[in-house]
């Protein structure tokens, strides 16, 4: 995240309540109503947040702001530090000011304290934490293996901030825990998509034809024929074409991944289709642009990944025209998949395609003489 400057600090504009924008580290400005400006310190310990004012701005510029921050800090006793209060900690000077998304990261954070939340940080040890983290795999094993290298930033932190003499996960490996993860190949048929597609949920159709993750789909915005993602996973931001098929999918997507996720499972096993994830919609998107014919590049563009070796480094070429093309030929597809035409043909017809598809209705079961 971007420090903040004196000259972006003016041009910030108040709103109907408080506006707080993060310097890092737990340093804010907060922005009142009536255009006060004050420098503020928010912290999180034991899950409650703190806050401590500084000072108020311009009489405190930044750098005046920061010196103030330098000198105060945590000052925790070793002796009794939980590892719940390193994790707030944490999670409060390294993740919550740098990071937009930050729910899984909360998810791993609330199962560690609830386990070892009132254990001292200094008889915390590598078998304790293991053996939890195998029975968490058990059950969800790629989650234990995220909430596993969570725990193992958190606590190298702890290291770095002479709280602990070395991190006890140092050593441990995904191996150990036994979250074994498979990469996965799943992506749809013609079939599936057309069955999808019959659900009449926007968010799984918006992704499927723009290869977009949930959270840029919710943070996301429509400008005109773009859709917008300030910032993303990478740290980048990214924009993709939206034809109009995708157009007609844009809304206000406010349900949570986790819901969305729950939905897409039962709607599997009711349709009796082979269960897949919102995120195989984004490989299936990029499978199907390389069957198109699409260049490599163009489809890593398309998903807002950083180019790899010299390209990464020499071509920062943003492929406009060429992404807007495997954008529209991806929804000529769908739309070839849908009504048995594609646009072209359609539009040379003079027949207006549709794009609206009627859901599907169960076959009746016949009732046989008793």
């Amino acid at each position: 995240m971007a420090k903040l400057s004196d000259r972006i600090i003016r041009d910030l504009k108040p709103g109907a309540v408080d506006t707080w924008i993060s310097d890092g580290d737990g340093l804010n400005i907060r922005i009142r109503p009536n255009g006060t400006r004050t420098w503020v310190i928010r912290r999180k310990r034991g899950g409650k947040t703190t806050t401590e004012t500084l000072g108020e701005y311009p009489a405190m510029d930044c750098k005046a702001a920061r010196q103030a921050f330098a000198k105060r800090s945590f000052s925790p006793n070793l002796a009794r530090l939980t590892f719940a209060e390193l994790l707030d900690e944490w999670y409060s000077r390294r993740i919550e000011p740098r990071y937009r998304v930050t729910k899984n990261a909360q998810v791993y954070i609330r199962r560690a304290k609830d386990e070892f939340g009132t254990v001292a940080l200094a008889r915390l040890s590598a078998p304790q934490l293991v053996r939890w983290m195998q029975r968490y795999a058990e059950s969800a094993p790629v989650a234990a293996n995220r909430c596993a290298s969570t725990l193992k930033l958190a606590l190298n932190y702890g290291v770095e901030c002479g709280y602990l003499d070395r991190n006890p996960l140092a050593q441990v490996t995904l191996r150990v825990i036994g979250g074994e993860e498979r990469t996965r190949d799943r992506h749809l048929t013609d079939d599936e998509i057309r069955a999808l597609w019959a659900s009449g949920h926007k968010l799984l159709r918006l992704l499927l034809l723009t290869g977009l993750r949930i959270s840029e789909a919710q943070q996301g915005y429509r400008d005109g024929d773009r859709f917008i993602m300030d910032r993303t996973k990478n740290g980048d931001p990214h924009w993709v074409y939206l034809p109009p098929l995708a157009i007609e999918q844009v809304d206000r997507f406010d349900t949570s991944p986790t819901a969305v996720q729950a939905w897409l499972r039962r709607w599997c096993e009711r349709e009796q289709v082979a269960a897949f994830t919102p995120h195989d919609l984004r490989r299936t998107f990029a499978t199907r642009l390389a069957g198109m014919g699409i260049a490599p590049h163009i489809i890593e563009k398309c998903l807002n990944h950083r180019m790899q070796g010299v390209m990464g480094i020499y071509n920062r070429a943003d492929y406009e025209a060429e992404r807007i093309g495997a954008a529209q030929a991806w929804a000529d597809e769908i739309a070839r998949l849908l009504n048995g035409a594609s646009s072209a043909i359609l539009e040379a017809a003079g027949v207006k395609k549709t794009t609206e598809v009627k859901p599907f209705k169960r076959a009746k079961k016949s009732k046989t003489a008793a």
